[in-house]
């Protein structure tokens, strides 16, 4: 775990030394590959610095040579003429132009000038072998990879603070983006499992937390409380660099699939990441449909990376205050038993905008795990985990089908 962290320590203070476009262009790569790919990437990049560190010449300034003064000219005098006889006059000779030394270059600035052109030599040499690494598969997109060497900002998020029990103003180290347009996903028909429930007449909205691009809107946490941006970007992962919006989104639509194959009717609140929807008005598609059931997808952030599990949170008021707590419950099991992670408990609270102003419907906000954990990280991109997942949901969803 020491060498994993200090390889990414040399790749993030390596990555501190690209202009802001190559270091998007490289984030967006490291996300469009698989984890093994990605970290033999990373492993090329620093090697090829390092070699480069090598291979500049330790140069020591030369003995610092006396100046040469040209020599003074010595002006030479005509002779003296002869006398001559009268009417004849001769003209002195020409005298030849004193040859004048060119100054010679001082060694000590030669030896700087070449220590400079090394430098710039050596940081052209990563750029160009970033470039030869990726290709044309790079693209204008990391933002942040959101400034992508990344400086840390500190963001009220909506879901990424469950160590500090998942406040939305809780602040959080994100890396800020503007993100450029990204493709959404295709929805492809899920298989079933063979012990899959009958969900026939449930009407259950799905939200995908967040979006690609922080919300301009501003919204009151609940009515009458403290105002915040409409909808964040999230988390980021620790490993892929995969946003927590794509990764929502990414399992909605597979959760859609697989829930209106087991009969249910499924309505989510965004189906693409370049949308403008704010909490309130997610919750309101949950309300104004009359839900049976409304669950909010995130995959949050920890400060700590080695914290790990799955978390549910409920609103403390509304019509099932009574109940909430013990479904939240039943969810949160089921999810993290699917997947193999720990359970970490379910909290009630009114810090979340999407549950306080949708408390009139059984609703819940999952965090499927801490994607600022690799392991976490690494089990919510599988996509068989991620199926395991929607089997879990659908499980628990048995129990609002109304008799």
């Amino acid at each position: 775990m020491e060498n994993k962290e200090k390889k990414e320590q040399q790749f993030k203070k390596l990555l501190s030394t690209l202009p802001e476009d190559k270091r998007n262009e490289l984030f967006s790569r490291l996300k469009s590959v698989s984890p093994s790919e990605r970290e033999a990437l990373i492993d090329k990049i620093l090697s090829t610095a390092e070699n480069k560190t090598k291979a500049e010449p330790n140069r020591q300034p030369a003995p610092k040579q006396p100046k040469q003064q040209p020599k003074k000219q010595q002006k030479q005098q005509p002779k003296p003429q002869p006398k001559q006889e009268p009417k004849v006059v001769n003209k002195p000779k020409p005298q030849p132009k004193p040859k004048t030394e060119k100054p010679k270059t001082d060694p000590k600035k030669k030896t700087e000038i070449i220590a400079v052109v090394s430098i710039l030599v050596v940081f052209v040499g990563i750029c160009l072998g970033i470039k030869i690494l990726f290709g044309d598969k790079m693209d204008a997109k990391v933002e942040q990879i959101e400034a992508a060497a990344a400086t840390s900002t500190a963001e009220t998020t909506e879901t990424s603070a469950v160590t500090t029990e998942s406040v939305e103003t809780t602040t959080q180290t994100t890396v800020e983006t503007t993100p450029a347009p990204t493709p959404t996903p295709t929805p492809v028909p899920v298989a079933l499992k063979e012990d899959h429930p009958d969900l026939t007449g449930l009407v259950i909205v799905i939200d995908p937390g967040h979006q690609a691009t922080k919300s301009a809107k501003t919204e009151e946490v609940k009515a009458g409380g403290k105002t915040k941006a409409g909808a964040t970007t999230g988390a980021v992962g620790t490993e892929t660099g995969v946003p927590e919006y794509e990764l929502t989104l990414d399992i909605s639509l597979k959760l859609q699939s697989y829930l209106e194959g087991c009969g249910a009717t499924v309505i989510l609140t965004r189906t693409s990441n370049e949308v403008d929807i704010t909490n309130q008005e997610r919750a309101a598609v949950a309300t104004s449909n009359n839900a049976d059931l409304f669950i909010r997808i995130h995959a949050d952030a920890a400060n700590d990376s080695k914290q790990s599990g799955v978390k549910v949170f409920v609103p403390n008021s509304g019509n099932y205050t009574n109940s909430n707590s013990k479904w939240g419950d039943d969810l949160g099991n089921k999810v993290a038993e699917s997947i193999g992670l720990e359970f970490l408990g379910t909290k009630s609270t009114d810090v979340y905008t999407g549950l306080n102003y949708a408390n009139t419907v059984p609703s819940f906000q999952i965090s499927l795990g801490l994607i600022s954990n690799c392991d976490d990280e690494a089990a919510l991109v599988n996509e068989d985990n991620q199926i395991e997942i929607c089997a879990a949901i659908s499980q628990f969803a048995v129990g609002f089908v109304k008799n």
